[in-house]
Protein backbone atom coordinates (compact mmCIF):
# COMPACT_ATOMS: atom_id res chain seq x y z
CA UNK A 1 0.00 0.00 0.00
CA UNK A 2 1.54 3.17 -1.36
CA UNK A 3 0.36 6.79 -0.72
CA UNK A 4 -0.60 8.71 -4.32
CA UNK A 5 0.98 12.25 -4.62
CA UNK A 6 -1.85 14.26 -5.96
CA UNK A 7 -0.91 16.59 -8.88
CA UNK A 8 -3.58 19.05 -8.24
CA UNK A 9 -5.51 19.74 -5.29
CA UNK A 10 -8.78 21.67 -4.23
CA UNK A 11 -8.90 23.54 -0.92
CA UNK A 12 -11.97 22.59 0.69
CA UNK A 13 -13.13 23.28 4.37
CA UNK A 14 -12.67 19.87 5.31
CA UNK A 15 -9.52 19.77 7.67
CA UNK A 16 -7.06 16.44 8.19
CA UNK A 17 -8.07 14.56 5.09
CA UNK A 18 -5.22 11.52 4.06
CA UNK A 19 -3.71 11.23 1.45
CA UNK A 20 -5.14 8.62 -0.96
CA UNK A 21 -3.76 5.30 -1.57
CA UNK A 22 -2.95 2.58 -4.07
CA UNK A 23 -3.40 -1.21 -3.04
CA UNK A 24 -1.26 -3.44 -4.61
CA UNK A 25 -0.41 -7.68 -5.08
CA UNK A 26 2.70 -8.91 -5.99
CA UNK A 27 2.51 -12.12 -8.06
CA UNK A 28 5.53 -14.01 -9.68
CA UNK A 29 7.58 -11.23 -8.51
CA UNK A 30 5.41 -8.54 -10.47
CA UNK A 31 3.66 -5.97 -8.54
CA UNK A 32 -0.34 -5.82 -9.79
CA UNK A 33 -2.41 -3.12 -8.72
CA UNK A 34 -5.97 -3.86 -7.45
CA UNK A 35 -8.79 -1.52 -6.36
CA UNK A 36 -9.26 -1.33 -2.63
CA UNK A 37 -12.38 -3.59 -2.17
CA UNK A 38 -10.75 -6.60 -3.87
CA UNK A 39 -7.59 -5.57 -1.51
CA UNK A 40 -10.31 -5.24 1.67
CA UNK A 41 -11.95 -8.63 0.74
CA UNK A 42 -8.92 -10.85 -0.29
CA UNK A 43 -7.25 -10.33 3.29
CA UNK A 44 -10.32 -10.11 5.05
CA UNK A 45 -10.03 -6.79 6.85
CA UNK A 46 -11.72 -3.68 7.16
CA UNK A 47 -10.96 -0.03 6.77
CA UNK A 48 -10.24 0.21 10.46
CA UNK A 49 -6.85 -1.95 9.71
CA UNK A 50 -5.74 0.43 6.92
CA UNK A 51 -6.26 3.07 8.35
CA UNK A 52 -4.64 2.45 11.54
CA UNK A 53 -1.71 1.36 9.41
CA UNK A 54 -1.83 5.29 7.96
CA UNK A 55 -1.89 6.72 11.44
CA UNK A 56 1.21 4.76 12.44
CA UNK A 57 3.15 5.32 9.20
CA UNK A 58 2.56 9.27 9.63
CA UNK A 59 3.58 9.11 13.10
CA UNK A 60 6.67 7.31 13.14
CA UNK A 61 7.58 6.80 9.62
CA UNK A 62 7.68 3.13 10.23
CA UNK A 63 4.77 0.64 10.96
CA UNK A 64 5.32 -1.18 14.08
CA UNK A 65 4.74 -4.31 15.00
CA UNK A 66 1.50 -5.59 16.80
CA UNK A 67 1.98 -4.85 20.53
CA UNK A 68 -1.45 -6.81 21.87
CA UNK A 69 -0.05 -9.34 24.46
CA UNK A 70 3.41 -7.79 24.72
CA UNK A 71 2.81 -5.95 27.67
CA UNK A 72 4.45 -7.11 31.18
CA UNK A 73 1.31 -7.00 33.48
CA UNK A 74 0.41 -10.52 32.95
CA UNK A 75 -1.59 -12.43 36.22
CA UNK A 76 0.14 -15.09 36.79
CA UNK A 77 -1.30 -17.82 39.05
CA UNK A 78 0.84 -19.08 41.37
CA UNK A 79 1.92 -22.99 41.27
CA UNK A 80 0.45 -23.83 44.68
CA UNK A 81 -2.78 -23.10 43.39
CA UNK A 82 -2.48 -25.05 40.46
CA UNK A 83 -0.88 -28.08 42.55
CA UNK A 84 -3.91 -27.54 44.95
CA UNK A 85 -5.94 -28.24 41.99
CA UNK A 86 -4.23 -31.54 41.00
CA UNK A 87 -4.35 -32.96 44.45
CA UNK A 88 -7.42 -32.53 44.64
CA UNK A 89 -8.58 -34.23 41.33
CA UNK A 90 -5.83 -36.97 42.12
CA UNK A 91 -7.89 -37.88 45.13
CA UNK A 92 -11.37 -38.41 43.15
CA UNK A 93 -11.31 -42.28 43.68
CA UNK A 94 -10.71 -44.28 40.04
CA UNK A 95 -13.53 -46.90 38.77
CA UNK A 96 -12.86 -48.96 36.14
CA UNK A 97 -15.91 -49.21 33.46
CA UNK A 98 -17.52 -52.25 32.95
CA UNK A 99 -17.61 -52.04 29.43
CA UNK A 100 -14.50 -50.59 28.40
CA UNK A 101 -11.70 -51.78 31.00
CA UNK A 102 -9.79 -54.07 28.34
CA UNK A 103 -9.99 -51.47 25.87
CA UNK A 104 -8.50 -47.94 27.02
CA UNK A 105 -5.86 -46.49 29.57
CA UNK A 106 -8.28 -44.13 29.74
CA UNK A 107 -9.71 -43.83 33.62
CA UNK A 108 -12.97 -42.89 35.03
CA UNK A 109 -14.82 -41.48 37.74
CA UNK A 110 -18.19 -41.89 39.05
CA UNK A 111 -20.54 -40.03 36.69
CA UNK A 112 -22.93 -38.27 39.54
CA UNK A 113 -20.88 -34.78 39.28
CA UNK A 114 -19.67 -32.32 36.59
CA UNK A 115 -16.59 -30.59 36.25
CA UNK A 116 -18.66 -27.62 37.96
CA UNK A 117 -19.67 -30.01 40.85
CA UNK A 118 -16.20 -30.82 41.23
CA UNK A 119 -14.87 -26.97 41.23
CA UNK A 120 -17.38 -26.03 44.12
CA UNK A 121 -16.21 -28.58 46.28
CA UNK A 122 -12.77 -27.72 45.96
CA UNK A 123 -13.43 -24.39 46.66
CA UNK A 124 -15.30 -25.24 49.62
CA UNK A 125 -12.42 -27.23 50.73
CA UNK A 126 -9.91 -24.44 49.87
CA UNK A 127 -11.77 -21.95 51.86
CA UNK A 128 -12.34 -24.05 54.87
CA UNK A 129 -8.40 -24.77 55.11
CA UNK A 130 -8.38 -21.09 54.63
CA UNK A 131 -6.00 -21.41 51.35
CA UNK A 132 -6.42 -19.86 48.44
CA UNK A 133 -8.32 -21.25 45.28
CA UNK A 134 -8.43 -21.40 41.42
CA UNK A 135 -10.93 -20.47 39.31
CA UNK A 136 -13.05 -22.40 37.61
CA UNK A 137 -11.65 -21.78 33.54
CA UNK A 138 -8.17 -22.90 35.50
CA UNK A 139 -9.63 -25.86 36.96
CA UNK A 140 -11.57 -27.50 33.68
CA UNK A 141 -8.00 -26.36 32.06
CA UNK A 142 -6.06 -28.76 34.17
CA UNK A 143 -8.51 -31.66 34.42
CA UNK A 144 -9.18 -31.67 30.60
CA UNK A 145 -5.69 -31.45 29.29
CA UNK A 146 -3.82 -32.66 32.64
CA UNK A 147 -5.77 -35.34 32.72
CA UNK A 148 -7.00 -38.27 30.44
CA UNK A 149 -10.15 -38.79 33.05
CA UNK A 150 -13.86 -39.48 31.56
CA UNK A 151 -17.30 -39.55 33.36
CA UNK A 152 -18.51 -42.93 34.09
CA UNK A 153 -21.74 -43.24 32.75
CA UNK A 154 -23.03 -47.06 32.48
CA UNK A 155 -23.92 -47.99 28.95
CA UNK A 156 -24.49 -50.56 26.51
CA UNK A 157 -21.90 -52.25 24.46
CA UNK A 158 -21.89 -50.52 21.34
CA UNK A 159 -20.19 -52.92 18.67
CA UNK A 160 -16.90 -51.71 17.18
CA UNK A 161 -16.97 -53.45 13.54
CA UNK A 162 -20.58 -51.79 13.12
CA UNK A 163 -18.71 -48.42 14.82
CA UNK A 164 -16.14 -48.53 12.51
CA UNK A 165 -18.24 -49.65 9.22
CA UNK A 166 -20.11 -46.53 10.08
CA UNK A 167 -17.49 -44.04 9.50
CA UNK A 168 -15.44 -45.72 6.68
CA UNK A 169 -15.13 -43.56 3.39
CA UNK A 170 -14.00 -47.55 1.71
CA UNK A 171 -16.37 -49.51 3.07
CA UNK A 172 -15.36 -52.23 0.47
CA UNK A 173 -12.57 -53.01 2.43
CA UNK A 174 -15.08 -53.78 5.43
CA UNK A 175 -17.69 -55.14 3.28
CA UNK A 176 -17.29 -58.74 3.17
CA UNK A 177 -15.92 -58.80 6.97
CA UNK A 178 -19.27 -56.67 8.08
CA UNK A 179 -21.67 -58.66 5.71
CA UNK A 180 -20.12 -61.87 7.63
CA UNK A 181 -20.67 -60.57 11.41
CA UNK A 182 -24.48 -59.17 10.75
CA UNK A 183 -25.23 -62.73 9.25
CA UNK A 184 -23.69 -64.36 12.49
CA UNK A 185 -25.51 -61.99 14.66
CA UNK A 186 -29.09 -62.81 12.91
CA UNK A 187 -28.08 -66.41 12.92
CA UNK A 188 -26.87 -66.68 16.94
CA UNK A 189 -30.49 -64.84 17.90
CA UNK A 190 -32.27 -67.22 15.68
CA UNK A 191 -30.51 -69.93 17.14
CA UNK A 192 -31.83 -68.67 20.79
CA UNK A 193 -35.29 -68.28 19.81
CA UNK A 194 -35.08 -71.88 18.80
CA UNK A 195 -33.27 -72.83 21.72
CA UNK A 196 -35.79 -71.10 23.89
CA UNK A 197 -39.23 -72.79 21.87
CA UNK A 198 -37.43 -76.45 22.11
CA UNK A 199 -36.93 -75.66 26.08
CA UNK A 200 -38.29 -77.96 28.86
CA UNK A 201 -37.87 -79.29 32.19
CA UNK A 202 -34.78 -81.30 31.29
CA UNK A 203 -33.31 -79.21 28.20
CA UNK A 204 -32.92 -75.81 30.10
CA UNK A 205 -31.75 -73.04 27.59
CA UNK A 206 -30.42 -69.52 30.28
CA UNK A 207 -28.12 -66.70 30.06
CA UNK A 208 -25.91 -65.03 32.07
CA UNK A 209 -23.68 -61.99 32.63
CA UNK A 210 -21.84 -60.12 35.23
CA UNK A 211 -23.80 -57.01 35.97
CA UNK A 212 -22.48 -53.49 36.51
CA UNK A 213 -20.24 -53.04 39.67
CA UNK A 214 -22.15 -52.20 42.63
CA UNK A 215 -20.16 -49.71 45.17
CA UNK A 216 -20.79 -49.03 49.09
CA UNK A 217 -21.27 -46.76 50.60
CA UNK A 218 -23.28 -44.95 47.85
CA UNK A 219 -25.89 -42.09 48.37
CA UNK A 220 -26.29 -38.60 48.15
CA UNK A 221 -23.50 -37.52 50.06
CA UNK A 222 -20.47 -35.49 48.90
CA UNK A 223 -17.85 -36.96 50.77
CA UNK A 224 -18.97 -40.25 49.51
CA UNK A 225 -17.33 -39.08 46.47
CA UNK A 226 -13.96 -38.69 47.46
CA UNK A 227 -13.70 -41.71 49.37
CA UNK A 228 -12.81 -44.95 47.64
CA UNK A 229 -15.86 -47.76 48.11
CA UNK A 230 -16.13 -51.36 48.49
CA UNK A 231 -16.79 -52.99 45.21
CA UNK A 232 -20.09 -55.31 45.30
CA UNK A 233 -20.72 -57.88 42.42
CA UNK A 234 -24.18 -59.11 40.88
CA UNK A 235 -24.19 -62.48 38.36
CA UNK A 236 -27.07 -63.52 36.99
CA UNK A 237 -28.35 -66.58 35.64
CA UNK A 238 -31.62 -66.93 33.88
CA UNK A 239 -34.11 -69.62 32.84
CA UNK A 240 -35.66 -68.18 29.58
CA UNK A 241 -38.29 -70.71 30.00
CA UNK A 242 -39.43 -70.90 33.87
CA UNK A 243 -38.50 -66.85 33.43
CA UNK A 244 -36.62 -67.51 36.92
CA UNK A 245 -33.44 -66.07 37.88
CA UNK A 246 -30.61 -66.68 39.94
CA UNK A 247 -28.62 -63.90 41.41
CA UNK A 248 -24.88 -64.87 43.08
CA UNK A 249 -23.80 -61.98 45.21
CA UNK A 250 -20.40 -61.08 46.66
CA UNK A 251 -17.96 -57.94 47.21
CA UNK A 252 -14.59 -57.54 47.20
CA UNK A 253 -13.45 -58.40 50.49
CA UNK A 254 -14.64 -61.94 49.56
CA UNK A 255 -13.59 -62.66 46.09
CA UNK A 256 -12.65 -61.26 42.89
CA UNK A 257 -15.06 -61.18 39.27
CA UNK A 258 -12.74 -63.79 37.56
CA UNK A 259 -12.97 -67.10 36.02
CA UNK A 260 -13.42 -69.09 39.82
CA UNK A 261 -15.79 -66.99 40.78
CA UNK A 262 -18.26 -67.52 37.89
CA UNK A 263 -17.33 -71.11 37.53
CA UNK A 264 -18.66 -71.37 41.02
CA UNK A 265 -21.72 -69.55 40.46
CA UNK A 266 -22.58 -71.90 37.30
CA UNK A 267 -21.68 -74.69 39.52
CA UNK A 268 -24.25 -73.90 41.81
CA UNK A 269 -26.99 -73.27 39.24
CA UNK A 270 -26.63 -76.91 37.49
CA UNK A 271 -26.60 -78.58 40.89
CA UNK A 272 -29.35 -76.94 42.07
CA UNK A 273 -31.16 -77.78 38.56
CA UNK A 274 -30.01 -80.94 38.45
CA UNK A 275 -31.96 -81.72 41.87
CA UNK A 276 -34.72 -80.29 40.83
CA UNK A 277 -35.37 -82.42 37.93
CA UNK A 278 -37.09 -85.83 38.78
CA UNK A 279 -35.12 -89.03 39.51
CA UNK A 280 -33.46 -90.84 36.52
CA UNK A 281 -34.11 -87.98 33.87
CA UNK A 282 -31.02 -87.08 31.58
CA UNK A 283 -30.44 -83.16 31.44
CA UNK A 284 -29.19 -80.73 28.83
CA UNK A 285 -27.99 -77.24 29.78
CA UNK A 286 -28.03 -74.64 27.32
CA UNK A 287 -26.02 -71.87 28.07
CA UNK A 288 -25.33 -68.42 26.17
CA UNK A 289 -22.67 -65.63 27.36
CA UNK A 290 -21.00 -62.42 25.73
CA UNK A 291 -17.15 -62.86 24.87
CA UNK A 292 -15.57 -61.97 27.96
CA UNK A 293 -12.20 -63.34 28.18
CA UNK A 294 -11.18 -63.21 31.72
CA UNK A 295 -14.66 -64.23 32.65
CA UNK A 296 -16.31 -66.78 30.63
CA UNK A 297 -14.65 -67.67 27.69
CA UNK A 298 -11.47 -69.41 28.69
CA UNK A 299 -9.90 -72.71 29.20
CA UNK A 300 -11.31 -72.66 32.86
CA UNK A 301 -15.14 -72.29 32.35
CA UNK A 302 -14.67 -74.92 29.32
CA UNK A 303 -12.58 -77.76 32.28
CA UNK A 304 -15.54 -76.61 34.39
CA UNK A 305 -18.07 -78.16 31.73
CA UNK A 306 -16.02 -81.28 31.07
CA UNK A 307 -15.97 -82.05 34.65
CA UNK A 308 -19.50 -81.18 35.24
CA UNK A 309 -20.32 -84.12 32.53
CA UNK A 310 -17.64 -86.73 34.16
CA UNK A 311 -19.08 -86.30 37.89
CA UNK A 312 -22.94 -85.52 37.24
CA UNK A 313 -24.86 -88.80 36.63
CA UNK A 314 -28.17 -86.92 35.88
CA UNK A 315 -26.42 -84.05 33.04
CA UNK A 316 -25.98 -85.54 29.49
CA UNK A 317 -24.88 -82.32 28.00
CA UNK A 318 -23.82 -78.74 28.31
CA UNK A 319 -23.33 -76.25 25.66
CA UNK A 320 -21.95 -73.06 25.18
CA UNK A 321 -23.51 -70.26 22.94
CA UNK A 322 -21.35 -67.17 22.66
CA UNK A 323 -23.37 -64.26 21.19
CA UNK A 324 -21.93 -62.03 18.59
CA UNK A 325 -19.51 -59.48 20.36
CA UNK A 326 -21.14 -56.08 20.34
CA UNK A 327 -24.24 -57.62 19.55
CA UNK A 328 -24.49 -59.40 23.06
CA UNK A 329 -28.15 -57.82 24.17
CA UNK A 330 -30.32 -60.81 26.12
CA UNK A 331 -32.77 -61.16 29.17
CA UNK A 332 -30.19 -60.66 31.69
CA UNK A 333 -29.87 -56.73 30.28
CA UNK A 334 -33.63 -56.29 31.51
CA UNK A 335 -32.93 -58.25 35.13
CA UNK A 336 -29.94 -55.88 35.37
CA UNK A 337 -32.36 -52.87 34.62
CA UNK A 338 -34.89 -54.20 37.10
CA UNK A 339 -32.15 -54.16 39.81
CA UNK A 340 -31.06 -50.94 39.00
CA UNK A 341 -34.07 -48.69 38.87
CA UNK A 342 -34.77 -50.75 42.26
CA UNK A 343 -31.25 -49.18 43.53
CA UNK A 344 -32.25 -45.96 42.39
CA UNK A 345 -35.97 -45.76 43.43
CA UNK A 346 -34.08 -46.57 47.00
CA UNK A 347 -31.32 -44.03 47.19
CA UNK A 348 -34.18 -41.64 47.11
CA UNK A 349 -34.93 -42.84 51.01
CA UNK A 350 -31.39 -42.79 52.12
CA UNK A 351 -28.03 -44.30 51.28
CA UNK A 352 -26.92 -47.91 50.88
CA UNK A 353 -24.18 -48.49 53.39
CA UNK A 354 -23.12 -51.99 53.40
CA UNK A 355 -23.62 -54.99 50.77
CA UNK A 356 -26.31 -56.63 52.57
CA UNK A 357 -28.60 -53.90 51.76
CA UNK A 358 -28.08 -54.84 47.79
CA UNK A 359 -29.10 -58.30 48.60
CA UNK A 360 -32.19 -57.12 49.92
CA UNK A 361 -33.06 -54.60 47.60
CA UNK A 362 -32.16 -57.55 44.85
CA UNK A 363 -34.58 -59.91 46.23
CA UNK A 364 -37.48 -57.47 46.15
CA UNK A 365 -36.82 -55.94 42.60
CA UNK A 366 -39.01 -58.05 41.04
CA UNK A 367 -42.91 -56.81 41.42
CA UNK A 368 -44.40 -59.75 39.23
CA UNK A 369 -43.56 -63.53 39.00
CA UNK A 370 -40.68 -65.22 40.57
CA UNK A 371 -38.86 -62.84 42.85
CA UNK A 372 -34.86 -63.08 41.92
CA UNK A 373 -32.97 -65.93 44.21
CA UNK A 374 -30.34 -64.42 45.48
CA UNK A 375 -26.95 -66.19 46.92
CA UNK A 376 -24.93 -64.68 49.33
CA UNK A 377 -21.24 -65.66 48.63
CA UNK A 378 -18.30 -65.99 50.94
CA UNK A 379 -14.71 -67.05 50.27
CA UNK A 380 -14.71 -70.22 50.98
CA UNK A 381 -17.62 -70.69 48.77
CA UNK A 382 -15.26 -70.34 45.65
CA UNK A 383 -13.56 -73.25 43.96
CA UNK A 384 -10.13 -73.00 42.07
CA UNK A 385 -11.12 -73.84 38.01
CA UNK A 386 -7.05 -73.06 37.82
CA UNK A 387 -5.97 -76.37 39.95
CA UNK A 388 -9.00 -77.97 37.82
CA UNK A 389 -7.52 -77.23 34.02
CA UNK A 390 -4.23 -78.37 35.54
CA UNK A 391 -5.93 -81.80 35.88
CA UNK A 392 -8.06 -81.53 32.88
CA UNK A 393 -6.25 -79.90 29.23
CA UNK A 394 -7.01 -79.82 25.71
CA UNK A 395 -5.19 -81.18 22.57
CA UNK A 396 -4.08 -78.32 20.63
CA UNK A 397 -5.80 -78.70 17.54
CA UNK A 398 -7.74 -76.19 15.76
CA UNK A 399 -9.04 -75.23 18.87
CA UNK A 400 -8.34 -71.43 19.39
CA UNK A 401 -10.77 -70.29 22.06
CA UNK A 402 -11.17 -66.66 21.24
CA UNK A 403 -12.53 -67.72 17.97
CA UNK A 404 -14.95 -70.16 19.16
CA UNK A 405 -19.15 -69.56 18.65
CA UNK A 406 -19.90 -72.63 20.01
CA UNK A 407 -19.17 -75.43 22.27
CA UNK A 408 -20.68 -78.90 23.50
CA UNK A 409 -19.68 -81.39 25.77
CA UNK A 410 -21.57 -85.40 26.12
CA UNK A 411 -21.34 -87.76 28.78
CA UNK A 412 -21.01 -90.34 25.81
CA UNK A 413 -17.64 -88.94 24.52
CA UNK A 414 -16.41 -86.86 27.95
CA UNK A 415 -12.48 -86.60 26.33
CA UNK A 416 -13.82 -84.54 22.94
CA UNK A 417 -14.82 -80.99 22.83
CA UNK A 418 -17.30 -79.95 20.42
CA UNK A 419 -17.06 -76.75 18.86
CA UNK A 420 -17.73 -74.55 15.66
CA UNK A 421 -16.21 -71.09 14.79
CA UNK A 422 -19.25 -69.80 13.34
CA UNK A 423 -23.43 -70.11 13.35
CA UNK A 424 -23.37 -71.39 9.96
CA UNK A 425 -20.80 -74.49 10.27
CA UNK A 426 -23.44 -77.54 10.19
CA UNK A 427 -21.28 -79.90 11.73
CA UNK A 428 -18.72 -79.87 14.86
CA UNK A 429 -15.33 -79.68 15.17
CA UNK A 430 -13.39 -81.96 17.60
CA UNK A 431 -10.49 -81.21 20.53
CA UNK A 432 -9.42 -84.02 22.44
CA UNK A 433 -8.89 -83.54 26.37
CA UNK A 434 -6.30 -85.26 28.00
CA UNK A 435 -6.69 -86.59 31.47
CA UNK A 436 -3.82 -86.67 33.76
CA UNK A 437 -5.18 -89.88 35.55
CA UNK A 438 -8.22 -91.19 33.45
CA UNK A 439 -9.22 -93.76 36.10
CA UNK A 440 -9.71 -90.86 38.71
CA UNK A 441 -12.33 -88.08 38.87
CA UNK A 442 -11.09 -84.54 39.21
CA UNK A 443 -11.31 -83.26 42.74
CA UNK A 444 -12.61 -79.67 43.26
CA UNK A 445 -10.12 -77.24 45.39
CA UNK A 446 -11.39 -74.16 47.03
CA UNK A 447 -9.76 -70.82 45.59
CA UNK A 448 -8.65 -69.02 48.88
CA UNK A 449 -7.77 -70.18 51.93
CA UNK A 450 -8.86 -67.18 53.95
CA UNK A 451 -10.70 -64.17 53.37
CA UNK A 452 -9.18 -61.66 50.86
CA UNK A 453 -7.90 -58.13 51.71
CA UNK A 454 -8.65 -54.93 50.43
CA UNK A 455 -6.11 -51.84 49.32
CA UNK A 456 -4.78 -49.83 52.53
CA UNK A 457 -6.10 -46.84 51.19
CA UNK A 458 -9.59 -48.16 50.72
CA UNK A 459 -9.87 -49.60 54.27
CA UNK A 460 -8.71 -45.98 55.40
CA UNK A 461 -11.03 -44.29 53.48
CA UNK A 462 -13.64 -46.39 54.56
CA UNK A 463 -12.75 -46.25 58.19
CA UNK A 464 -12.64 -42.20 57.73
CA UNK A 465 -16.24 -42.46 56.94
CA UNK A 466 -17.36 -44.54 59.47
CA UNK A 467 -15.20 -41.99 62.50
CA UNK A 468 -17.22 -39.53 60.90
CA UNK A 469 -19.99 -40.89 61.44
CA UNK A 470 -21.35 -40.41 57.78
CA UNK A 471 -21.39 -44.16 57.65
CA UNK A 472 -23.15 -45.03 61.31
CA UNK A 473 -21.37 -46.67 63.79
CA UNK A 474 -24.19 -49.69 63.61
CA UNK A 475 -22.05 -50.81 60.27
CA UNK A 476 -18.14 -50.45 61.70
CA UNK A 477 -17.89 -54.39 62.92
CA UNK A 478 -18.44 -55.03 59.04
CA UNK A 479 -15.75 -52.32 57.70
CA UNK A 480 -13.63 -53.85 60.31
CA UNK A 481 -13.27 -57.20 59.32
CA UNK A 482 -12.77 -56.43 55.92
Amino acid sequence: MTPIQRKYRYTTTQKGRQLNNAFYFTKMGQQIRICKTFFMNTLDINNRVIQTVVKKRKDTGLVEEDKRGKHHGHHKLPDGIKESIRNHINSIPRIESHYLRQQTTREFIEGGKTISDLHRDYVEECKRNNKPHGNYVMYAKIFNTEFNLGFFVPKKDRCELCVAYENAENKQNLQQKYDQHLREKELSRQEKQRDKDIASETNIVAVYDLQAVLPVPKGDVSVFYYKSKLNCFNFTISDLVSKKTESFFWHEGVGNRGSDEIGTCLLQFIEKKLSEVSHGSAVDFTFYSDNCGGQNKNKFILALYTYCVLHYEKLNSITHKFLVTGHTQNEGDSVHSVIEKCIKRSLKSGPIYVPSQYAQLIRTAKKTGSPYSVNELSFNDFISLKKLHAELRFGAGNLKIKDVKVVKFMKETPCILYYKNSYEDQDFSEAKIWRTNPEVLPVLKPAYSRQLSISERKKADLMSLVDSNHVPRFYASFYNQL
